[in-house]
């Protein structure tokens, strides 16, 4: 090949790489599509990726002539609209029916793609995301219009960080410290609320849990360097909530005391199951999948939820999330085999309804309670054992029904 179309393979496979970090592929999905697609480009190529950082090596068969691009990159998103264009893009190029130049045009649109919903939508989806995890948590009515109030609360902070870059270090921290002071502040004027749980709704948008399980996955399938870092930002993200709430509840007794929680609310089953719904609809929003694929993302969570209710059941509640792994993880395959899309399209909307983040976060109730240290930590055993089998379920899927190339 002449060296100008060398020079334009390698153009494009780096910015579709750092496209597809950036909009929420995970690194071993990733590592694997950027070799497919130089390959059948009809260079080689050999990537190393990170949550922080890209090397990029290309050559041409039978030269030892090498050329290297390392690239830092942030840690990556979700925005899987623009994720299912940049797979679309992909297939178009390799197929021909998309030159390298256009592809490269395409490539730089995309990346300014409006979002498929308005911005006050997606402000009604944070606050109803936490609405309806106080309903699932047991909370009464008063919690769930405050738990919403957090949840848009959250939402300018988070708009704030857009805009203010220097306010994204403090978004999560800061979070949690209004959320558990105001929390506080609000019980001691009488009103009956669970202030643990109202946090925990509130900040529920930032529980890492599908970056854990996401870390985990990783390492399971030896990708070491990236899944302990994505491990260990999410653990991050953990230790600056813990933190912004504990300092939050600290600040609140300075100026009044604390009064115990009223009883829990007794949930019907059709507003818990109607809570979960809501919550799946605003997943969907908040991952900004389109419209098209929607109604996909929506069946994928109920499935999900289905399933691990069903594992409960049969294998217990720590392994259930095995069954629901396994049923959405072979569902996203077929997806992605029948749609020619992207798996993670409704792999992770399927996926975050399983993961047992919030259950990691809730070591902060017996913290601020003073109640033993140790007991908090052996009830992590469960909390890992039901990340492993959500894991465990991914990789059976996989054997059972491999996905698509490329996807």
């Amino acid at each position: 090949m002449e060296k100008q179309q060398i020079a334009q393979i390698r153009r494009f496979v780096i910015k579709l790489g750092k496209a597809m970090h950036e909009y929420g592929t995970p690194t071993h999905r990733l590592e694997r599509i950027l070799v497919k697609t130089t390959e059948l480009l009809g260079l080689k190529g050999s990537f190393i990726v990170s949550p922080t950082s890209m090397t990029f090596v290309f050559w041409e068969q039978g030269c030892d002539e090498e050329y290297s691009h390392s690239a830092r990159v942030n840690p990556s998103g979700l925005d899987l609209n623009r994720l299912a264009y940049i797979h679309q893009l992909a297939e178009e190029v390799l197929s021909g029916k998309l030159s390298l130049e256009d592809g490269l045009a395409r490539l730089n649109a995309i990346n300014t793609l409006a979002a498929p919903y308005p911005y006050w939508l997606e402000f009604i989806a944070w606050g109803t995301l936490s609405a309806s995890f106080a309903v699932v948590c047991g909370g009464n009515l008063i919690d769930m219009l405050l738990a919403a109030i957090w949840g848009w609360l959250v939402f300018g902070f988070n708009w704030l960080t857009q805009h203010h870059k220097r306010w994204e270090e403090m978004l999560e921290p800061l979070s949690a410290v209004v959320i558990a002071f105001g929390s506080s502040g609000l019980k001691a004027l009488g009103l009956e609320i669970h202030i643990s749980m109202v946090i925990l709704a509130g900040i529920i948008v930032f529980i890492p849990g599908l970056s854990l399980t996401i870390g985990l996955r990783e390492l399971a399938a030896k990708h070491l360097v990236s899944g302990t870092a994505r491990i260990m930002d999410a653990g991050m993200t953990l230790f600056k909530l813990y933190f912004g709430a504990i300092l939050g509840l600290a600040l609140a007794q300075l100026f009044w005391p604390s009064t115990p929680n009223p009883p829990a609310l007794v949930i019907n089953h059709w507003s818990y199951y109607l809570a979960i719904l809501l919550l799946a609809i605003s997943l969907l929003i908040i991952f900004k999948i389109s419209h098209k694929d929607a109604l996909w993302g929506l069946l994928a969570g109920i499935i999900a939820y289905t399933g691990a209710v069903f594992g409960s059941h049969v294998l217990g509640a720590n392994l259930g999330g095995l069954i629901g792994a396994l049923i959405v993880g072979l569902y996203a395959n077929l997806y992605g085999y029948w749609k020619n899309k992207p798996t993670q399209i409704v792999l992770l909307p399927g996926l975050v309804l399983l993961v047992p983040g919030s259950k990691a976060y809730l070591g902060i109730d017996r913290l601020v309670a003073g109640q033993d240290a140790l007991a908090t930590a052996v009830n992590g055993a469960p909390i890992l054992l039901a990340f492993m089998s959500l894991i465990a379920g991914l990789i059976f899927a996989n054997a059972i029904l491999p996905p698509r190339e490329r996807m």
